[in-house]
């Protein structure tokens, strides 16, 4: 009963940190102080953009170049326009758009240089995109981030004079191939391009939720060093950074990170059905989203405009928010530290309590099946929901579904955790791998390699019931090795790992240490924030790419395995696997066969408007 209180408390409060830490903050109005941002000022400016499409060379394009232009020089800056034709292949592109053969685009980049006080210094350059795709008011992308960065340079001026110039550019068609942002850094860069110290890079793949720090240049540990200290409500970690690089995804920033030019990409992913979309109208953008960008962008161009130098290059850092509230940020070689420290507090405990060793085997061995159940269940979901050749842009408008179904999924394997104990035929613990096979394989999911191994798995758990705190040795030690290969193979993905491994180990060193109640409750306590963190962290992983691979959530549960199962009780009524599956299952068929969304992009439905991937 004790530790069916401890789950409960540590979960309720688990869930209420993650709510909390996925919010934006509240849009502050036009009475604002002029030094600090306010979304609801900003709004001007995503109103007049986001009226209608703004594609390299149409009219809207013109239309939104003509109101920018305005803006810049109203904030007393330096004013140019830098023109580029467009390239044969861009052309060729734009014409798949608009059904015609196009000639003679020119990308229209607009620059406003703000002097500072001593211009000979590396200035900060503050950047979004003022195009739009086809057939989309692109209120979110990026108008979002233009009147981000004109809300930014306007709080900075009413600060004082910089000591170093800040410099705006709206580039011209990202969209059909960073076109703008190659003509200002690329072979033949904009003369302002030698000068620019750090960017500040605001983009939109959603009109809602947290705006997150995604990506840095590198050697960015004096630069996350600066963001932590800076920045009072964060939303990154390093793990994002290391998936973007790894994925065939770009932005501006992109151009100039090959430069070697350091920065931070901040973007907005939920609220995903405005992508690209003819629906991303201003009433759409979340004004909350657009205070987010804001204050983290100004944050830290004002720590960076009003420095005396800049941060210089360092070591990579590991880094990630804790709850939305703190950075914690340090050299990734740190994280072998992190994995002494977990390993001497698991050995101290595994000391003190002398666990057999078939027990504790016992122990991995249900945790190996558990999450290769999962694994095989969500992608089961998954592949019964339509993923194969699905529309992305339908994925995306039905992720918030998609996300359901992954946690009423893991929420349904973790209830029935008990049946992994049981001692009966063992040819029973086939049966459901086997379902999951068929289920899988006749929905198009290639899932023999998981099943056979899962399936063993099974049979051998079936040999000894595991006491809890063997399970969650079990669980710690298997995290433990995990990430010390991940700590060994890309060490700033560490914090993913290390740090619920580290608070696991705490509650395995309190349990076997301190008296039954005490224990309980520190346990309970490292599970809270754990456990809290991991969810978080999973929203926002989920939002970047549980779309297309919503089993990466099996990783966030192992991670958090070695913080439930001591607490996990042997008995929970079936009836709630029973109801989460089959609300599982009811969104599984809601996204399969309902129509296809009708905020996927115009150019998407021009290319035959079926489920298929754009």
């Amino acid at each position: 009963m004790h530790r069916t209180i401890a789950l409960v408390a540590a979960l309720a409060a688990a869930l209420i940190w993650t709510i909390l830490a996925i919010q934006p903050p509240a849009a502050r109005g036009v009475d604002a102080p002029a030094t600090a941002f306010s979304a609801v000022r900003a709004f001007a400016d995503i109103e007049a953009l986001g009226g209608r499409p703004r594609p390299v060379g149409s009219p809207g394009n013109a239309q939104g170049v003509a109101h920018l232009l305005g803006r810049l020089h109203a904030l007393g800056a330096e004013v140019s326009e830098q023109r580029t034709p467009l390239d044969a292949k861009t052309l060729k592109a734009l014409g798949k758009w608009s059904g015609r053969a196009e000639k003679d685009i020119t990308v229209r980049n607009l620059i406003g240089v703000i002097a500072g006080r001593d211009r000979t210094r590396p200035a900060v350059l503050l950047m979004a995109h003022h195009d739009s795709v086809w057939g989309s008011p692109g209120a979110a992308d990026d108008a979002m981030g233009v009147a981000a960065a004109i809300e930014v340079a306007r709080a900075i001026r009413a600060k004082g004079l910089p000591e170093r110039d800040l410099i705006l550019l709206f580039t011209d068609s990202e969209e059909l191939g960073l076109n703008g942002a190659e003509a200002f850094f690329g072979k033949r860069p904009h003369p302002l391009a030698a000068r620019i110290g750090v960017i500040i890079n605001m983009e939109a793949r959603g009109a809602g939720g947290r705006a997150n720090m995604f990506e840095t240049g590198s050697g960015n540990g004096a630069m996350m060093r600066l963001y932590a200290d800076r920045v009072a409500r964060p939303a990154t970690n390093s793990l994002s950074v290391l998936i973007y690089d790894l994925m065939p995804n770009y932005t501006d920033y992109t151009i100039a990170k090959k430069k070697g030019v350091p920065g931070f990409n901040l973007a907005t992913l939920d609220r995903a059905y405005a992508y690209h979309s003819p629906m991303s109208v201003p009433a759409a953008v979340d004004p909350a989203s657009v205070q987010d960008m804001g204050d983290q962008a100004l944050a830290l161009a004002s720590a960076l405009a009003f420095a005396p130098e800049l941060p210089r290059r360092s070591d990579n850092a590991a880094f990630a928010d804790l709850m939305g509230r703190v950075t914690i940020a340090y050299p990734a070689w740190a994280g072998w530290l992190l994995l002494l420290a977990t390993a001497t507090l698991l050995g101290a405990a595994l000391w003190r309590t002398r666990p057999t060793p078939r027990s504790i085997g016992n122990g991995m061995i249900v945790v190996v099946a558990l999450l290769l159940h999962g694994a095989l269940l969500l992608t089961t979901l998954n592949a019964l929901s339509g993923s194969g050749g699905a529309n992305y842009y339908d994925r995306l408008a039905a992720l918030p579904r998609l996300e359901a179904i992954a946690a009423l999924g893991v929420v349904a394997l973790l209830t029935l955790l008990a049946l992994f104990r049981r001692q009966e035929a063992r040819l029973l613990a086939v049966a459901p791998a086997m379902a999951l096979m068929w289920a899988g394989l006749l929905s198009g999911g290639p899932l023999a390699v998981l099943v056979a191994l899962a399936a063993l798995a099974m049979i051998a758990a079936w040999f000894l019931p595991t006491a809890q705190d063997d399970r969650g040795m079990g669980a710690a030690l298997l995290l433990l090795g995990a990430a010390t290969l991940l700590q060994a193979w890309q060490p700033t993905a560490g914090p993913l790992l290390q740090w619920p491994l580290i608070l696991a180990s705490i509650a395995i060193g309190a349990r076997a240490t301190l008296a039954g109640a005490a224990g309980l409750a520190v346990s309970a306590i490292c599970a809270a924030v754990g456990i809290g963190h991991l969810l978080a962290q999973a929203h926002f992983i989920f939002l970047g790419i549980g779309a297309e691979m919503p089993a990466v959530t099996i990783v966030l549960l192992f991670a958090a395995l070695p913080l439930l199962l001591p607490l996990w009780p042997d008995r929970i009524p079936r009836w709630i696997a029973g109801v989460a599956l089959s609300a599982a299952l009811a969104l599984t068929l809601w996204v399969r066969l309902d129509p296809v969304a009708p905020s996927i992009p115009v150019y998407s439905k021009a290319e035959g408007g079926s489920k298929t991937r754009d």
